[in-house]
Protein backbone atom coordinates (compact mmCIF):
# COMPACT_ATOMS: atom_id res chain seq x y z
CA UNK A 1 0.00 0.00 0.00
CA UNK A 2 1.30 3.45 -0.90
CA UNK A 3 2.04 5.58 2.14
CA UNK A 4 -0.08 8.74 2.18
CA UNK A 5 1.72 11.92 1.21
CA UNK A 6 1.16 14.50 3.95
CA UNK A 7 2.31 17.67 2.17
CA UNK A 8 2.65 18.49 -1.53
CA UNK A 9 3.73 22.11 -1.07
CA UNK A 10 4.70 23.37 2.38
CA UNK A 11 4.39 26.98 1.23
CA UNK A 12 0.60 26.61 1.32
CA UNK A 13 0.83 26.73 5.12
CA UNK A 14 -2.47 24.91 5.53
CA UNK A 15 -4.42 27.22 3.23
CA UNK A 16 -7.39 25.68 1.39
CA UNK A 17 -8.38 28.52 -0.92
CA UNK A 18 -9.33 26.23 -3.81
CA UNK A 19 -11.61 23.75 -2.03
CA UNK A 20 -14.31 22.52 -4.39
CA UNK A 21 -12.64 24.07 -7.45
CA UNK A 22 -11.77 22.22 -10.65
CA UNK A 23 -8.48 23.29 -12.21
CA UNK A 24 -6.80 22.45 -15.49
CA UNK A 25 -3.05 22.96 -15.90
CA UNK A 26 -1.42 22.56 -19.31
CA UNK A 27 2.20 21.47 -19.26
CA UNK A 28 1.54 19.98 -15.84
CA UNK A 29 4.08 17.18 -16.07
CA UNK A 30 7.20 19.11 -15.05
CA UNK A 31 8.61 22.47 -14.01
CA UNK A 32 6.24 25.34 -13.33
CA UNK A 33 3.27 23.23 -14.35
CA UNK A 34 4.10 20.42 -11.94
CA UNK A 35 4.63 22.87 -9.08
CA UNK A 36 1.31 24.57 -9.87
CA UNK A 37 -0.57 21.27 -9.95
CA UNK A 38 0.86 20.29 -6.57
CA UNK A 39 0.09 23.66 -5.00
CA UNK A 40 -3.48 23.56 -6.34
CA UNK A 41 -4.04 20.09 -4.90
CA UNK A 42 -2.53 21.20 -1.58
CA UNK A 43 -5.07 24.03 -1.56
CA UNK A 44 -7.98 21.65 -2.15
CA UNK A 45 -8.60 21.68 -5.91
CA UNK A 46 -9.36 18.75 -8.19
CA UNK A 47 -6.85 18.94 -11.04
CA UNK A 48 -6.72 17.82 -14.67
CA UNK A 49 -3.07 17.47 -15.71
CA UNK A 50 -2.57 18.08 -19.44
CA UNK A 51 0.72 17.27 -21.09
CA UNK A 52 2.05 15.81 -24.33
CA UNK A 53 4.45 13.61 -22.33
CA UNK A 54 2.65 10.70 -20.68
CA UNK A 55 5.39 9.72 -18.17
CA UNK A 56 5.49 13.26 -16.78
CA UNK A 57 1.73 13.55 -16.43
CA UNK A 58 1.50 10.08 -14.87
CA UNK A 59 4.22 10.92 -12.36
CA UNK A 60 2.40 14.03 -11.15
CA UNK A 61 -0.94 12.20 -11.12
CA UNK A 62 0.57 9.55 -8.85
CA UNK A 63 1.97 12.25 -6.55
CA UNK A 64 -1.52 13.71 -6.18
CA UNK A 65 -3.19 10.34 -5.71
CA UNK A 66 -0.75 9.50 -2.92
CA UNK A 67 -1.81 12.74 -1.26
CA UNK A 68 -5.49 11.86 -1.63
CA UNK A 69 -6.39 14.50 -4.21
CA UNK A 70 -8.84 14.01 -7.06
CA UNK A 71 -7.01 14.15 -10.37
CA UNK A 72 -6.81 12.83 -13.92
CA UNK A 73 -4.57 13.24 -16.96
CA UNK A 74 -5.03 14.21 -20.60
CA UNK A 75 -2.26 13.42 -23.05
CA UNK A 76 -2.12 15.37 -26.29
CA UNK A 77 -1.22 18.58 -28.11
CA UNK A 78 -3.13 21.79 -27.36
CA UNK A 79 -1.53 23.62 -30.27
CA UNK A 80 -4.65 23.08 -32.40
CA UNK A 81 -8.29 24.07 -31.88
CA UNK A 82 -9.32 20.42 -32.02
CA UNK A 83 -6.88 19.45 -29.27
CA UNK A 84 -7.90 22.33 -27.01
CA UNK A 85 -11.62 21.64 -27.47
CA UNK A 86 -11.12 17.97 -26.69
CA UNK A 87 -9.19 18.82 -23.51
CA UNK A 88 -11.91 21.16 -22.21
CA UNK A 89 -14.68 18.69 -23.04
CA UNK A 90 -12.86 15.83 -21.33
CA UNK A 91 -12.18 17.96 -18.25
CA UNK A 92 -15.82 18.98 -17.87
CA UNK A 93 -17.00 15.42 -18.52
CA UNK A 94 -14.64 14.12 -15.84
CA UNK A 95 -15.16 16.75 -13.13
CA UNK A 96 -18.46 18.42 -14.01
CA UNK A 97 -17.14 21.96 -14.44
CA UNK A 98 -14.04 24.07 -15.11
CA UNK A 99 -13.16 26.81 -12.63
CA UNK A 100 -9.47 27.47 -13.30
CA UNK A 101 -7.32 27.24 -16.43
CA UNK A 102 -3.55 27.73 -16.25
CA UNK A 103 -1.71 27.96 -19.57
CA UNK A 104 1.84 26.91 -18.69
CA UNK A 105 2.76 24.84 -21.76
CA UNK A 106 5.42 26.35 -24.01
CA UNK A 107 8.96 27.62 -23.70
CA UNK A 108 11.63 29.20 -25.86
CA UNK A 109 13.90 27.11 -28.05
CA UNK A 110 16.41 27.62 -30.83
CA UNK A 111 16.27 25.24 -33.77
CA UNK A 112 19.54 24.08 -35.39
CA UNK A 113 20.77 26.58 -37.95
CA UNK A 114 18.94 29.52 -36.43
CA UNK A 115 21.09 32.49 -35.47
CA UNK A 116 21.18 34.59 -32.33
CA UNK A 117 19.78 37.85 -33.69
CA UNK A 118 16.27 38.37 -34.99
CA UNK A 119 17.28 38.76 -38.62
CA UNK A 120 19.28 35.53 -38.40
CA UNK A 121 16.36 33.42 -37.22
CA UNK A 122 15.08 30.80 -39.63
CA UNK A 123 11.45 30.70 -40.70
CA UNK A 124 11.07 27.35 -38.95
CA UNK A 125 12.45 28.75 -35.69
CA UNK A 126 10.08 31.74 -35.69
CA UNK A 127 7.02 29.70 -36.64
CA UNK A 128 7.88 26.92 -34.18
CA UNK A 129 8.26 29.30 -31.23
CA UNK A 130 5.01 31.08 -32.03
CA UNK A 131 3.14 27.81 -32.51
CA UNK A 132 4.55 26.36 -29.28
CA UNK A 133 3.68 29.38 -27.17
CA UNK A 134 1.06 31.72 -28.64
CA UNK A 135 -1.29 29.22 -30.23
CA UNK A 136 -1.24 26.77 -27.33
CA UNK A 137 -2.44 29.60 -25.07
CA UNK A 138 -4.85 31.11 -27.59
CA UNK A 139 -6.66 27.88 -28.40
CA UNK A 140 -6.98 26.87 -24.75
CA UNK A 141 -8.43 30.25 -23.78
CA UNK A 142 -10.78 30.11 -26.76
CA UNK A 143 -11.97 26.60 -25.91
CA UNK A 144 -12.36 27.21 -22.15
CA UNK A 145 -14.19 30.53 -22.22
CA UNK A 146 -17.63 29.21 -23.30
CA UNK A 147 -17.73 26.86 -20.30
CA UNK A 148 -16.80 29.63 -17.89
CA UNK A 149 -19.23 32.09 -19.42
CA UNK A 150 -22.05 29.55 -19.14
CA UNK A 151 -21.38 29.03 -15.43
CA UNK A 152 -20.69 32.77 -14.94
CA UNK A 153 -17.45 32.22 -13.09
CA UNK A 154 -13.85 31.26 -13.70
CA UNK A 155 -10.22 32.28 -13.61
CA UNK A 156 -7.62 31.98 -16.37
CA UNK A 157 -3.93 32.47 -15.68
CA UNK A 158 -1.54 32.78 -18.62
CA UNK A 159 2.23 32.55 -18.49
CA UNK A 160 4.13 35.53 -19.87
CA UNK A 161 7.89 36.05 -20.03
CA UNK A 162 10.64 38.54 -19.35
CA UNK A 163 11.83 37.73 -22.88
CA UNK A 164 9.61 40.50 -24.25
CA UNK A 165 12.36 42.86 -23.05
CA UNK A 166 15.27 40.57 -23.94
CA UNK A 167 17.15 39.48 -27.04
CA UNK A 168 17.91 36.20 -28.86
CA UNK A 169 14.24 35.16 -28.69
CA UNK A 170 12.34 36.93 -31.47
CA UNK A 171 9.66 34.30 -32.10
CA UNK A 172 9.27 33.53 -28.40
CA UNK A 173 9.12 37.23 -27.48
CA UNK A 174 6.50 37.82 -30.17
CA UNK A 175 4.43 34.95 -28.81
CA UNK A 176 4.62 36.14 -25.22
CA UNK A 177 3.74 39.68 -26.29
CA UNK A 178 0.68 38.19 -27.95
CA UNK A 179 -0.24 36.38 -24.73
CA UNK A 180 -0.13 39.72 -22.91
CA UNK A 181 -2.54 41.08 -25.53
CA UNK A 182 -4.87 38.09 -25.11
CA UNK A 183 -4.88 38.70 -21.36
CA UNK A 184 -5.65 42.41 -21.49
CA UNK A 185 -8.14 42.23 -24.37
CA UNK A 186 -10.12 39.26 -23.08
CA UNK A 187 -10.28 40.68 -19.56
CA UNK A 188 -12.60 43.40 -20.91
CA UNK A 189 -14.86 40.90 -22.65
CA UNK A 190 -14.94 38.39 -19.80
CA UNK A 191 -15.38 40.80 -16.87
CA UNK A 192 -19.19 41.16 -17.24
CA UNK A 193 -19.42 37.35 -16.98
CA UNK A 194 -17.48 37.17 -13.68
CA UNK A 195 -14.56 35.47 -15.45
CA UNK A 196 -11.10 36.80 -14.70
CA UNK A 197 -7.94 36.47 -16.80
CA UNK A 198 -4.48 37.46 -15.60
CA UNK A 199 -0.84 36.74 -16.37
CA UNK A 200 2.14 35.58 -14.32
CA UNK A 201 5.59 36.52 -15.63
CA UNK A 202 8.35 34.30 -14.26
CA UNK A 203 12.07 34.78 -14.78
CA UNK A 204 14.60 31.94 -14.94
CA UNK A 205 14.19 29.34 -12.23
CA UNK A 206 15.84 26.20 -10.93
CA UNK A 207 14.49 22.65 -11.24
CA UNK A 208 14.88 19.87 -8.73
CA UNK A 209 16.87 16.86 -9.89
CA UNK A 210 14.73 14.57 -12.04
CA UNK A 211 12.01 17.15 -12.69
CA UNK A 212 12.80 17.79 -16.37
CA UNK A 213 11.76 14.81 -18.50
CA UNK A 214 11.35 16.41 -21.94
CA UNK A 215 12.79 19.45 -23.66
CA UNK A 216 11.01 22.19 -25.53
CA UNK A 217 11.70 20.78 -28.99
CA UNK A 218 9.38 17.81 -29.58
CA UNK A 219 11.21 14.61 -30.42
CA UNK A 220 14.69 15.94 -29.64
CA UNK A 221 16.26 14.27 -26.60
CA UNK A 222 19.16 16.72 -26.68
CA UNK A 223 16.83 19.61 -25.85
CA UNK A 224 15.83 17.84 -22.63
CA UNK A 225 19.49 17.32 -21.72
CA UNK A 226 20.21 21.00 -22.38
CA UNK A 227 17.21 22.03 -20.29
CA UNK A 228 18.33 19.87 -17.35
CA UNK A 229 21.84 21.32 -17.49
CA UNK A 230 20.66 24.94 -17.62
CA UNK A 231 18.06 24.40 -14.88
CA UNK A 232 20.64 22.97 -12.49
CA UNK A 233 22.55 26.27 -12.45
CA UNK A 234 20.64 29.05 -14.26
CA UNK A 235 22.75 32.01 -15.37
CA UNK A 236 21.30 35.06 -13.62
CA UNK A 237 23.81 37.26 -15.49
CA UNK A 238 22.61 36.20 -18.96
CA UNK A 239 22.92 39.43 -21.00
CA UNK A 240 19.91 38.47 -23.13
CA UNK A 241 17.55 38.55 -20.13
CA UNK A 242 16.42 41.24 -17.70
CA UNK A 243 18.72 41.84 -14.73
CA UNK A 244 17.55 40.18 -11.49
CA UNK A 245 18.21 42.55 -8.54
CA UNK A 246 17.80 39.70 -6.03
CA UNK A 247 20.70 38.01 -7.83
CA UNK A 248 19.30 34.49 -7.79
CA UNK A 249 16.96 32.34 -9.87
CA UNK A 250 13.45 31.66 -8.69
CA UNK A 251 11.88 28.32 -7.91
CA UNK A 252 8.83 26.71 -9.50
CA UNK A 253 7.13 26.83 -6.10
CA UNK A 254 7.53 30.61 -5.94
CA UNK A 255 5.86 30.90 -9.33
CA UNK A 256 3.09 28.51 -8.28
CA UNK A 257 2.34 30.66 -5.23
CA UNK A 258 1.62 33.67 -7.44
CA UNK A 259 -0.50 31.56 -9.80
CA UNK A 260 -2.52 30.26 -6.86
CA UNK A 261 -3.22 33.77 -5.61
CA UNK A 262 -4.63 34.74 -9.00
CA UNK A 263 -6.68 31.53 -9.19
CA UNK A 264 -8.21 32.07 -5.75
CA UNK A 265 -10.89 34.39 -4.44
CA UNK A 266 -8.10 36.45 -2.87
CA UNK A 267 -7.81 37.95 -6.37
CA UNK A 268 -11.57 38.26 -6.94
CA UNK A 269 -11.25 41.92 -8.04
CA UNK A 270 -8.11 41.46 -10.14
CA UNK A 271 -8.35 40.94 -13.91
CA UNK A 272 -6.38 41.99 -16.97
CA UNK A 273 -3.29 42.37 -14.82
CA UNK A 274 0.11 40.71 -14.58
CA UNK A 275 2.39 39.74 -11.70
CA UNK A 276 6.14 39.78 -12.32
CA UNK A 277 7.79 37.02 -10.32
CA UNK A 278 11.39 37.76 -11.14
CA UNK A 279 13.28 38.98 -8.13
CA UNK A 280 12.73 42.62 -9.02
CA UNK A 281 13.50 42.31 -12.73
CA UNK A 282 11.61 44.79 -14.90
CA UNK A 283 9.21 42.88 -17.14
CA UNK A 284 6.57 45.25 -18.49
CA UNK A 285 6.06 45.72 -22.22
Amino acid sequence: MTQATKVLDARAAGGKRLLGKVALVTGGGQGHGRATVKRFAEEGASVMIADRNAPGAERVRDELLAYGAETDIWIGDVGSPEGAKDLMAKTVARFGRLDILVNVVGGAFRLPGSGRWGWEKTEEDLIGNIQNNLFTCLWCCWAAMPYMIEQQSGSIINFGSHAVRGTDRLGYAAAKGGIAAITTSMSLELAPHNVRINMVIPHISTREEGDVLVGRIPGQARSAEDKRARSAAPDVTDPHLSHIPMNRPGTPEEIAAAVTFLASEDASFTTGDSICVGGGAFCRL
